[in-house]
C-alpha cells in the first residue's frame, strides 16, 4: 500500500443511516436504495459509529416493546417496522450512495 492509499483510508468517513419510511404507513421501505435512506449521524471511523448503531437499535427496539405492551391489539413484528432498528453504517465514499 502507497503513502497516498493510507491517506485516502484516512479520510473516509462513515454514516449512520436509515432506511425512509413508506408514506402513510409505519413501515420502512428495505428496498430503497442506500442513496435515498437518511443520514442521523456522521463518524470519523467505523467504531464509533457501529457503537452508536448498536445503542440506537436498542433503544429503539425498547420503545418498540413498550409501545406493544402499551397496545397489544398492535401486533406486528417491530424489526419489520422500525425505522431506527434498521439503522446501518455506510463508509462516505460508498458508491451505493451516488444517486442513480
Amino acid at each position: 500500500m502507497t503513502v497516498r492509499h493510507t491517506a485516502a483510508l484516512a479520510i473516509v468517513g462513515w454514516y449512520l443511516m436509515v432506511p425512509p419510511a413508506i408514506p402513510g404507513t409505519a413501515q420502512v421501505d428495505q428496498s430503497a436504495p442506500p442513496s435515498q435512506w437518511k443520514i442521523r449521524r456522521t463518524f470519523p471511523h467505523n467504531q464509533g459509529c457501529e457503537t452508536a448503531k448498536a445503542r440506537l437499535h436498542d433503544a429503539a427496539l425498547a420503545a418498540e416493546t413498550q409501545n406493544d405492551a402499551m397496545n397489544p391489539r398492535r401486533g406486528g413484528i417491530p424489526a419489520l417496522h422500525c425505522i431506527l432498528c434498521n439503522a446501518q453504517c455506510v463508509a462516505d465514499d460508498d458508491p451505493r450512495l451516488k444517486a442513480n
